[in-house]
């Protein structure tokens, strides 16, 4: 019996603290998708489905002001985790990793916030690592401005090795 009333009790506690702490604007608990903010940048947590799959997600992610921000994640037609991105606004890079459909990582490196003829774009930049599918280190590619040094990765010779 008493159990029952400190269960009923905490329940009308948290609904309670819920209507309180809820805005006047009605925002739905905990989050509302895809919203712009007073000055019409997008802000808080935005997802876009494939337009010909409209319940297949093709990424999620937060914008702060109208900037990506902290973890995106985009996924293939077929739901599997395709990229995982790192957004750093206030350094200008994004720490990224793409998959393998089978869920190996395939590459890991960093993109960087160049401009360009007047325009801003985010280019790789610096040491990518590379794996194979079944995640064996492939090596590394060095990019300068989205350009490669190598066509394919470089793997550092062992030690004894000519």
């Amino acid at each position: 019996m008493r159990t029952s009333f400190t269960i009923k009790a905490v329940t009308v506690l948290v609904v309670s603290s819920l209507l309180i702490l809820s805005p006047a604007e009605g925002q739905v608990w905990p989050w509302k998708w895809n919203q712009d903010n007073k000055e019409g940048y997008r802000q808080g947590r935005w997802r876009e489905f494939y337009s010909h799959k409209p319940e297949q997600l093709m990424y999620k992610g937060r914008y702060k002001r109208g900037q990506a921000k902290g973890r995106w994640k985009t996924y293939t037609e077929t739901g599997k985790l395709e990229r995982l991105e790192f957004f750093e606004p206030k350094k200008k890079r994004i720490r990224t990793i793409f998959y393998y459909p089978n869920g190996k990582i395939e590459k890991t490196g960093m993109a960087y916030l160049f401009e360009e003829k007047n325009l801003l774009k985010y280019q790789w930049h610096g040491d990518w690592q590379y794996y194979d599918s079944t995640g064996t280190w492939l090596g590394w590619k060095t990019f300068t401005r989205g350009k490669p040094s190598s066509e394919h990765p470089i793997k550092p010779k062992e030690e004894g090795q000519e």
